[in-house]
């Protein structure tokens, strides 16, 4: 009966849909004076910014490049920074490309490339390691569930898949009891939080409804990863992201946007690990908890023809376990529909 309901409702939400008018961004002439799009943060290993309200043309492409950078130096357990020797730098180079079909359909691909920088000590002995390569290539598609136009109100549902490829083997530079504590093989492997890729299968749902009218656009996204299991069964924890984000036209070529994202994370797990990744030497390396960010960002629009974001996140919520941020900086271009 709840199966039927289910199916009764959705197919409800999809025969009321007024109208697919695709594209959320711009219009002509008016630039960010008009239903500006809302600039949504990926997060080091979730591409978010593709699975938003925004919705290109049918067969339109939309192309972006995102550079950001996050560093964390506390490693929290109860609060406490048990890790006070390690400083853990992420830096990412996100390509995408997101294309409309009819219907209320799109789909389209991202792939990340990584430089991450481990330096200092673990346990209070040395651990310094550089990880770097692609990562996990996602492949996603969204749909348009429910839409009207009068009031430039949607309902969208976005799922996809990130493919086992990228580096995922890369080693620590010491050879000690903490750098060989994560993996039997190879030696001195680091953990799967701090490599390029995990090498596993993992899938991708999000869940967004956005509104715009005149200068101004929001939207509120519900997303989840469900990261799969690879060598001696290690899994690094799921994710959950809710998040807010709105944007305000200051000019045609100018906008600003706020944006609140509260992501929490399940604990990674290494049951094989040679010595317990909660002990006292690994412990807060490979845990995590709930983690509240401020998003600030402007996007201008450089003669007409490429628009580029300049955004910086800070957290406001310290998570009470795991990588405590300093906070994330990050760009994003593309070219510019008007």
């Amino acid at each position: 009966m709840r199966v039927t309901t289910t199916i009764l409702l959705l197919s409800i939400l999809l025969l009321s849909t007024q109208c697919f008018a695709q594209w959320t961004g711009p219009s002509e002439g008016r630039g960010f004076l008009y239903r500006p799009p809302v600039y949504v943060n990926n997060e080091p290993d979730f591409p978010l910014t593709g699975l938003g309200v925004l919705m290109p043309k049918p067969d339109e492409i939309v192309p972006d490049i995102d550079v950001s950078s996050q560093r964390g130096d506390h490693f929290n357990v109860n609060g406490n920074n048990v890790q006070p020797g390690l400083d853990v730098e992420l830096n990412w180079i996100r390509v995408g490309a997101l294309r409309g079909f009819k219907g209320g359909w799109a789909a389209g691909l991202s792939i990340p490339w990584y430089r991450n920088l481990i330096k200092g000590t673990i346990g209070g002995l040395p651990a310094n390691g550089v990880t770097e390569g692609f990562g996990n290539i996602a492949l996603a598609a969204k749909k348009i569930l429910w839409e009207d136009c009068k009031t430039n109100r949607r309902l969208i549902l976005g799922a996809g898949v990130e493919l086992p490829s990228g580096v995922s083997e890369q080693h620590f530079g010491p050879d000690n009891i903490v750098t060989s504590g994560y993996f039997h093989s190879p030696p001195r492997r680091i953990p799967f939080g701090w490599q390029p890729s995990t090498g596993t299968f993992n899938g991708l749902l999000a869940l967004s409804y956005g509104r715009s009218w005149e200068r101004v656009s929001w939207q509120t996204l519900l997303a989840g990863k469900l990261y799969g299991t690879d060598d001696e069964d290690v899994k690094v924890g799921n994710v959950f992201i809710a998040s807010f984000n709105g944007t305000y036209g200051i000019s045609r070529d100018l906008a600003g946007s706020l944006g609140f994202t509260l992501r929490s994370q399940v604990n990674d797990s290494y049951p094989d690990s040679p010595l317990p990744v909660n002990g006292p030497e690994l412990q807060g390396t490979t845990n995590h908890s709930t983690i509240v960010y401020l998003d600030l960002a402007v996007r201008y629009t450089v003669l007409t023809r490429v628009t580029v974001g300049v955004g910086v996140r800070t957290p406001i919520m310290h998570p009470d376990a795991g990588m405590d941020p300093s906070g994330t900086v990050s760009v994003i271009f593309y070219p510019n529909s008007n």
